[in-house]
């Protein structure tokens, strides 16, 4: 038992990680279609400046899936559970919405599906760090460290937050105005500062300890 459950930490993550790529490359591949097909993007217009926000801020949100599952495999082991093996298809579904509603005229449900999307790369990185604090092979990283409660989770909840209430005032009402432009980039700000605030946990992961997970 003991050999199938270290193949199991061993095997998985990495098959997991890969399947997870695939889907960031067809995602990838879907955007580029979009930015290619869609003249409109070249000319100076409002339309065209909210547009390549929405291109960055989904081009972002790919990067940071990928970022937050890659970083965990790569530093740590854990037993997977089933919902893994679901995880890679259920991403790839909801960033090829995204894409698919990278239109100005969707913007509602597209902010939507956006606070989704930031609620699937937070709870990526939660998930598995849970796991991995259970395995007794990461213990040099995580003894004398304490569990991260919901405070280190402000950032995200404020951006879901803000997608989920501004999105669904946008799908219903549809008002479309300038408080677009200042969502859209709050959200890029945002989505920004956590892809920082990754690389500065995995540079303080591979040298000195970090305090918390």
């Amino acid at each position: 038992m003991q050999d199938i459950t270290s193949r199991v930490k061993h095997n998985v993550p990495a098959l997991v990680l890969t399947l997870l790529g695939i889907m960031q490359a067809f995602a990838l591949e879907l955007l580029w279609s979009f930015i290619v097909e869609t003249p409109y993007l070249f000319a100076l217009t409002w339309q065209a400046l909210l547009s390549w926000l929405q291109v960055s801020i989904t081009l972002i949100g790919t990067i940071l899936v990928w970022v937050s599952y890659a970083t965990n495999v790569t530093r740590f082991l854990w037993v997977p559970t089933m919902q893994e093996f679901v995880m890679p298809f259920a991403v790839g579904l909801i960033q090829f919405s995204i894409i698919q509603m990278l239109t100005v005229q969707l913007i509602g449900p597209w902010m939507v599906l956006v606070a989704v999307l930031i609620l699937t790369i937070n709870w990526i990185a939660h998930s598995t760090m849970r796991k991995a604090r259970l395995d007794g092979d990461n213990s040099e990283f995580f003894t004398g460290t304490t569990t991260a409660d919901w405070r280190d989770f402000q950032l995200a909840i404020g951006s879901i937050a803000l997608l989920l209430v501004y999105g669904i005032y946008e799908w219903v009402f549809a008002p479309f105005n300038a408080a677009t432009l200042s969502i859209l980039l709050i959200t890029l700000g945002l989505l920004l500062v956590q892809f920082r605030l990754m690389a500065v946990w995995w540079s303080r992961s591979v040298s000195t300890k970090p305090s918390k997970d």
